[in-house]
């Protein structure tokens, strides 16, 4: 049965790669010009590759990425540096330096400073903030993206499948007993199985919202198979609560357009999830949720005292290197925003995610829209699925919903003519230009694809 689904994974990865490319307009029209569409997308394909090129080197393979995005972006859009973003936009950007500024603050000021190398993830992250302010400040990009996205990872994660062997790890027994229906726990080239079907579920979410006809089918297909693969309980339930969500977004918004969230409500929601998240923290044994509480509770344990503010992160290499903390990482990012920063981090992710929440799309859809936000307060309870102190093969999730305004791209014209206005200027990147302001192959309207 694992030969069978590694075949059947191989397969998939191929021919999601080469759709890809054959309906590369399409990809250009979602994140609204062809520089961004040909940044990002580079950027997320590598940095996940990462760990298979440069091994324990990915770090610093991550970070010239990110440098090199910063002057992709800055090399193409030289007469929008100082265009701000969209309010709301601006304010999600502002919140995640703000938490990023704290956090480092915290980790400075307690104990002995930041212990280890962590200051170069410290600019790493920042630099990634910089590079989300001028995407914002000049096009706009639909959910498709996130779709788009996810399935070009995945291709890579997927591709080598029927050839490396490593790709699999054995079931495990016991307490903790998890397989999948293939025999074994699909990873890739990563160390947990968790990480993969993590991008799946994004990748689902976004296909299921913003695809149509036999493309969502496609990708719904091909994102079920790698889940189940995986054996992740966690992707399971989490999809279960994001489908909850996007059952009530359909049915509101079959009564009328919502082009935002109300404020209250998406506060309402966020503040629940937080003070669920910290009531689990200090509630936990050490085997609840597979022994995520073991973590849990050596966090509440190093942090007595400091509740407010919190330790600063890089506190957590030093535990793990004494033998008094777990390997693993937080598995939860309210509990890496509790240990980072206190209630004070906790709160400045609170605000984050509830502005991501009430950010506006312009097709009147914004519960549909912000299926992934829902999702990554769901998930965010037992994985990080952002790490706002360093960047990773994850952090173009939290930079999509943070570009995010609109479901399928139907109503986001501007940016594209503004494409085509300038294709005729002289220089290297008049075809890519060119490119953009195409439409779709395959498609008559964007109307068409709703």
């Amino acid at each position: 049965m694992t030969t069978l689904f590694a075949v059947l994974l191989s397969a998939g990865g191929l021919v999601a790669a080469g759709w890809l490319v054959h309906a590369r307009r399409a990809v250009v029209a979602a994140f609204g010009s062809g520089a961004n569409a040909v940044a990002f997308l580079g950027f997320v394909v590598l940095a996940n590759a990462a760990p298979a090129i440069a091994g324990e080197h990915s770090s610093a393979l991550i970070g010239l990425l990110v440098l090199a995005l910063v002057g992709w972006l800055v090399a193409v859009g030289r007469r929008r540096l100082w265009a701000p973003p969209e309010f709301w936009r601006r304010i999600c950007l502002g919140l995640a330096a703000a938490l990023l500024v704290w956090c480092l603050g915290v980790d400075l000021l307690s104990g002995d400073g930041v212990y280890g190398s962590r200051m170069p993830a410290y600019a790493t992250a920042g630099l990634l903030l910089v590079a989300a302010w001028l995407m914002a400040a000049g096009t706009t990009v639909s959910l498709r993206a996130m779709a788009y996205a996810g399935l070009a990872v995945l291709s890579v994660l997927t591709i080598p499948t029927a050839v490396y062997g490593q790709a699999w790890r054995a079931c495990t027994g016991g307490q903790l007993e998890k397989c999948s229906v293939a025999g074994a726990l699909f990873k890739s080239f990563y160390n947990s199985e968790n990480y993969v079907a993590l991008i799946a579920s994004f990748t689902v979410v976004a296909a299921a919202c913003a695809l149509r006809g036999a493309e969502r089918v496609a990708v719904l297909a091909f994102g079920l198979l790698i889940i189940v693969a995986t054996g992740s309980r966690t992707s399971y339930l989490a999809l279960a609560a994001a489908g909850v969500w996007v059952l009530g977004a359909v049915l509101l918004q079959r009564r009328r357009p919502y082009p935002h969230i109300n404020l209250a409500l998406c506060t309402a929601l966020v503040v629940g999830a937080a003070a669920t998240a910290t009531y689990l923290t200090w509630s936990a044994s050490r085997t609840t949720l597979s022994n995520r509480g073991n973590i849990w509770v050596h966090v509440r344990e190093y942090i007595a005292g400091s509740e407010a503010t919190g330790v600063g992160v890089s506190k957590w290499y030093y535990l793990r290197d004494i033998g008094e903390a777990p390997y693993h990482f937080f598995h939860s990012g309210y509990v890496l925003a509790i240990f980072s920063g206190g209630f004070v981090g906790l709160a400045l992710l609170t605000f984050l995610l509830a502005a991501l929440l009430r950010a506006p799309v312009a097709d009147g859809r914004a519960f549909t829209a912000k299926a992934p936000v829902a999702l990554f307060v769901v998930y965010s309870f037992t994985e990080v699925v952002w790490n706002p102190l360093s960047v990773d093969g994850l952090t173009w999730i939290f930079v999509v919903m943070v570009l995010i305004t609109s479901t399928s791209g139907a109503t986001d014209s501007a940016p594209v003519a503004a494409s085509a206005a300038g294709a005729d200027r002289p220089g290297p990147l008049a075809r890519l230009r060119r490119t953009a302001a195409r439409p779709p192959i395959g498609h008559a309207t964007p109307d068409a694809r709703d």
